[in-house]
């Protein structure tokens, strides 16, 4: 008798630790946190507009999470299609991403628009910088150039805008150009390290270039003087001519 209510005991014991632990899973499943008013699963402000969609590309962009604030992007150019910072953007996350036919189309796209921005106010420096910078990502590098420099007319530029300009004069081989651009951005900035670099490798290709022209230049001068002594000696052979025929 004793061992039947043992048994019993024993059975319920175990249903019992079954259903504790059961229960216990059921509640830790079923809890699932619940995102606060006006927030996404990112925990970032939710977007009430274009902009807003830009600001949460731009949060997403700084945490790494590039698919999600090309997302973002799009959604600011569905709600405006005319947003040029969201074309920059996203073209610049593109890049990221490594997906350059992308990057190329949303930088095309920028350009347009900050070109409209510009032409519908002359004085907007923001509207020319990002136009600029939108030129240097299309390889249009001179007229990113030119764009700067009116923007400089307008405002002094930055450090940031300097190192972008020496980067627009390298790409065209301007290297003088260039090494002001950096020396300028490092007055500014000295702890700017990638203006430092950039104006070293300046320096290496102006040194290069000036190599070039000397160069270049001594080939021409011993041109000259081979095409000299060819008439000298073809001057020499015709008096000789004449003196023989007398």
């Amino acid at each position: 008798m004793r061992f039947k209510l043992f048994v019993v005991a024993c059975v319920c014991l175990c249903i019992g630790l079954n259903g504790c632990t059961r229960g216990g899973r059921t509640t830790q499943t079923n809890i699932a946190p619940t995102p606060a008013d006006g927030t996404d699963n990112t925990g970032l402000p939710q977007p009430q507009d274009a902009a807003g969609y830009v600001a949460l590309g731009n949060a997403l962009y700084q945490k790494d999470q590039d698919e999600k604030a090309v997302a973002a992007y799009q959604q600011a150019l569905k709600l405006n299609p005319n947003y040029a910072e969201a074309y920059l953007k996203l073209g610049l996350t593109y890049r990221v991403l490594g997906q350059k036919k992308e990057a190329d189309e949303a930088y095309e796209k920028a350009v347009k628009a900050y070109e409209q921005a510009a032409k519908a106010d002359a004085k907007d420096t923001s509207a020319l910088l990002n136009l600029a910078e939108a030129y240097s990502h299309t390889g249009e590098y001179q007229k990113a150039v030119d764009t700067y420099k009116r923007a400089q007319k307008l405002q002094d530029l930055d450090s940031e805008t300097y190192y972008n300009l020496g980067e627009a004069y390298t790409k065209l081989a301007r290297y003088k150009e260039a090494m002001d651009a950096y020396q300028h951005a490092l007055d500014l900035d000295p702890d700017l390290f990638r203006a430092s670099e950039a104006l070293e490798r300046a320096k290496e290709g102006n040194q290069r270039v000036e190599e070039g022209r000397k160069a270049y230049e001594q080939q021409l001068k011993r041109q000259q003087a081979n095409a000299n002594n060819q008439n000298t000696n073809q001057a020499n052979t015709s008096n000789t001519a004449g003196n023989s025929n007398h």
